[in-house]
């Protein structure tokens, strides 16, 4: 992530921890509907990946975003309990 659009406050870290959930159950919805193997056909050969391929990195994300949401949460009330 770019330093400037690192979360600061516990509001930005929230946005950026629905945006992220989002984005999970997005990959999600369509591995749902069309299989872990197919891919977007309107996205360029170049770039096109799995719908597995992307859960996985989606999956990947949140995963960052839920660690820095409790390091955040960690520094603003104390330990949290895990």
């Amino acid at each position: 992530m770019k330093p400037q659009y690192e979360p600061i406050t516990t509001r930005h870290h929230l946005g950026y921890l629905i945006e992220e959930a989002g984005e999970v159950l997005a990959a999600a919805g369509k591995t749902l509907r069309w299989g872990l193997d197919s891919t977007n056909p309107d996205v360029p050969l170049s770039k096109r990946e799995t719908n597995e391929d992307w859960l996985r990195r989606e999956i990947a994300d949140l995963k960052g975003a839920i660690d820095r949401m409790l390091l955040h949460l960690d520094g603003e009330r104390g330990e949290v309990e895990r």
